[in-house]
């Protein structure tokens, strides 16, 4: 076995929730105790902040025998996790601790931080969470650990062993994966009948196209679910005949996102033709987390916005085709009936459910139900799959729209939400962009296998080496105050690449022009992609990839 350094096993599963604070003690935990089956090993919590030597070799000899590695990291690294501050304050905390995805989390966590052996460590670890907090708004991971109400914080071992092995396998199995990505997209860009896209300069996509464009905000009221949509829809200003439809693609912001976000996606995108609507989903957008953190709301995502988001985008083409009706656009008709949609995480969801992929409820009942030690604990996308287990799975959830004909999402999640039989009922074109260093929704159990279970007969798997799940400073990474400064991710230079490709996969799919088909290629992803953070593609036709079924 393999074990991990021993500042990431107490950072994975004290630090989880990536929240920390500071205050007085009142029970002051004196020691935290590590025990698996009958043996245990205490440390003193004095020593956490003055004696940074964690002793990891004396740790695997007390707890577990036939260790074959020990990767000792440097103090100053767990020095760091333990005094990091998050600016959050008892209010925040309170709510987020009293969510539904507070409170699975905590539930989780309270598996191995327990008060005692036999006692979940839940209502201790929000006890601590909450007294921790005080009114500077800030904290550190130190500080709660001081604030557990018990003398001893007890760690089940065994778990956490189980969750290495479990973090171990997922990163392995990843890498072999993403190894034969590569190796595949490098076999079909050695076909001779590729193109060399620096002989051809008839078109470069990553420059804006011809097309002059205007933004009109609109602002829709769905009576019947009593629900207002905020959308910005970009016009290309095309001269020709008026009975020709302009392509249209729709655009659902991730969870908190903006508008503004996705401005510089639409801009390209009308530049070549193409109408482009993105709308704002009012129960997960930046103002639901307003909302929430002012305790105007008590949950910062329920099940329902998981129903909501789809027919949102329903309502907004009803709605379109209504004012096209009564008022026919001098800039030309929209079309309708053959409509794209791009997508972000939830956003993605959002787009598959439109787009066929049918809600399998049964299933994820049952493995939200269960506490499998399994790598989906890497996997923080599962708790807001695990949200839709809240629907009832007797209830027929219509939630496709035949006016969809062509998916681009990126980093989604479906592993469970959707699995692989709801997926396979998916049978329009589809692009999956997922990124390596995606935390959110994990590239092997979130893009890759689900990849490989999609019914479509057209289907695009782009990954971005190095990508991560965030392509801009957020809102609400502004407000947790937390930090993207990886210098090895360059969140403009992905931009770029969901420029071009999703131009080219919508101008292909939805605009039916052929010409564009030759950047749905590797030689082309090779051509574009640059040494910091390469892109590589595969398609249904040269995806050759050996999956197994990890979950």
């Amino acid at each position: 076995m393999k074990i991990l350094p021993y500042y990431w096993l107490i950072g994975i599963i004290i630090g989880g929730c990536c929240w920390n604070w500071r205050s007085p003690s009142v029970i002051a935990a004196e020691k935290v105790s590590f025990w698996y089956s009958s043996l245990e090993f205490s440390i003193d919590i004095n020593d956490l902040e003055t004696d940074l030597e964690i002793p990891v070799e004396e740790i695997n000899r007390n707890i577990v025998t036939n260790v074959n590695s020990v990767n000792p990291e440097p103090a100053q690294k767990w020095q760091s996790l333990l005094t990091q501050e998050i600016k959050l304050d008892r209010v925040m905390v309170s709510r987020l601790l009293n969510s539904f995805l507070g409170t699975r989390i905590l539930q989780s966590l309270g598996e191995i931080i327990r008060v005692s052996p036999q006692q979940n460590g839940f209502y201790a670890l929000r006890s601590a969470f909450i007294l921790a907090s005080d009114s500077s708004g800030t904290f550190t991971l130190l500080d709660v650990i001081r604030q557990f109400p018990a003398q001893t914080i007890n760690i089940d071992a065994q778990v956490i062993f189980k969750l290495v092995d479990a973090f171990e396998q997922l990163k392995t199995e990843t890498q072999k994966e993403i190894a034969a990505i590569k190796e595949q997209a490098a076999i079909a860009s050695q076909n001779k009948s590729v193109r060399d896209f620096k002989q051809q300069p008839d078109i470069n996509i990553q420059n804006p196209g011809s097309f002059t464009w205007h933004q009109e905000n609109l602002t829709l009221y769905d009576q019947k679910r009593d629900r207002s949509l905020a959308v910005a829809l970009y016009r290309p200003q095309i001269d020709f005949d008026l009975t020709a439809k302009i392509p249209l693609v729709i655009i659902s912001p991730g969870f908190s996102a903006e508008k503004e976000q996705f401005r510089y996606l639409a801009e390209h995108l009308a530049s070549y033709g193409m109408a482009v609507a993105i709308l704002d989903h009012p129960g997960s957008d930046y103002a639901q987390v307003e909302n929430f953190l002012a305790g105007t709301t008590k949950e910062i995502l329920t099940a329902q916005e998981l129903i909501n988001r789809p027919q949102d985008v329903s309502y907004l083409l009803d709605e379109l085709q209504r004012k096209q009706q009564v008022n026919p656009s001098s800039l030309g008709k929209l079309n309708l009936e053959k409509v794209g949609i791009i997508g972000h995480s939830i956003g993605s969801y959002t787009a598959l459910a439109l787009g066929g992929a049918k809600l399998d409820l049964k299933h994820l009942q049952q493995y939200c139900s269960t506490k499998a030690v399994d790598y989906n604990w890497f996997n923080p996308s599962m708790v807001v799959q695990c949200l839709a287990a809240k629907l009832s799975p007797n209830k027929n959830y219509q939630l496709s729209d035949r006016r969809i004909t062509a998916i681009f999402a990126l980093n989604p999640f479906s592993s469970k939400i959707f699995g692989e039989t709801g997926l396979r009922q998916l049978k329009i074109p589809v692009a999956f962009v997922g990124g390596s260093q995606d935390f959110f929704t994990p590239l092997l159990p979130e893009q890759i296998e689900p990849f490989a279970w999609l019914g479509s007969r057209e289907k695009y798997l782009l990954l971005i080496d190095g990508g991560t799940h965030v392509y801009h400073r957020t809102k609400l990474l502004n407000t947790l105050a937390i930090k993207t400064t990886d210098n090895s991710f360059k969140p403009q230079l992905a931009r770029s690449y969901i420029k071009v490709m999703s131009l080219a996969f919508m101008q292909t799919h939805i605009s039916y022009q052929a010409k564009y088909r030759r950047f749905l290629t590797n030689n082309y992803a090779r051509h574009i992609s640059q040494n910091s953070m390469k892109l590589n593609l595969v398609n249904s036709s040269s995806t050759k990839l050996n999956l197994r079924n990890y979950q």
